[in-house]
């Protein structure tokens, strides 16, 4: 990883929680655009002990599985509201990715992923994002450019995929059984 690592973020604005509460955030991304760029968040729900910096990590899938789709993987994490050092808070968020990852993966399947942590302060501001390299927190480095894209679906649409996505549906129809015709049911009067 050298210092010209980008993170570019395609969701129009991180959403920042008004409140002062602590929260965590997943970084969504996909190995179809440029490494580090973030398409999108997720909300940590299940805190250990209602306390959302340390996840459990076992529900954290379940909830992840089911609504991220295929081709698309958590690459980081974002603290938020954790005033301190930002490097070490940063370093939480990248622990907490990493597990997050092998919770879904499996130990075996990691690979060598590089995982960003992000930190926003109780104050607002800007996030500030660091990136690791195969999610070591010995090489934690800060990255200098972050880069917020304007026209987001502009920039999937010329760099992205086209997904497709069949959705099979059941229907069940219920006739009364005082009709004597099928053709009430064709013009949808019953």
């Amino acid at each position: 990883m050298d210092n010209g690592t980008t993170v570019r973020v395609l969701c129009r604005k991180l959403i920042l929680p008004k409140n002062d509460d602590e929260s965590l955030q997943w970084l969504i991304g996909s190995p179809f655009f440029p490494q580090f760029t973030v398409v999108s968040t997720i909300r940590c729900l299940h805190g250990q002990q209602s306390e959302t910096l340390s996840p459990d990590f076992a529900k954290e899938a379940d909830d992840i599985r089911a609504l991220i789709i295929k081709g698309f993987h958590v690459i980081g994490a974002l603290i938020i509201g954790k005033d301190g050092d930002l490097e070490q808070n940063a370093k939480k968020a990248i622990n907490a990715a990493f597990k997050l990852r092998e919770t879904l993966n499996g130990v075996n399947n990691l690979g060598n992923v590089d995982l960003i942590g992000g930190v926003a302060g109780s104050s607002g501001g800007e996030v500030k994002f660091f990136a690791s390299k195969s999610g070591d927190l010995k090489s934690v480095k800060a990255v200098n450019s972050v880069v917020y894209e304007e026209e987001p679906e502009k920039y999937v649409w010329e760099r992205g995929c086209l997904l497709r996505c069949e959705l099979p549906i059941k229907l069940s129809v219920y006739v009364p059984a005082n009709k004597e015709s099928g053709d009430n049911i064709l013009n949808g009067s019953f």
